[in-house]
């Protein structure tokens, strides 16, 4: 499950904070070949690339591992 969400929320972090995949690799300076290969699931973010990703999307890593939970 959660191999699956990071994928998917990585790219809508990006695209939601209006960068390119080209733009996010200049700035933390990550490939832009990683930073596609993170929004397709074919590689893994290790944590520091992970965290760094989280911290300049500004997004919460609940969020993007989709472990957030609703109190009924």
């Amino acid at each position: 499950m959660y191999k699956e969400t990071v994928p998917i929320k990585l790219k809508e972090a990006r695209k939601q904070a209006g960068y390119t995949q080209n733009q996010v690799a200049d700035i933390l300076k990550i490939s832009q070949i990683s930073i596609s290969r993170y929004e397709t699931g074919e590689r893994e973010p290790d944590y520091e690339t992970l965290g760094r990703l989280i911290d300049f999307y500004e997004v919460s890593a609940d969020w993007i591992l989709g472990t957030g939970k609703t109190k009924r």
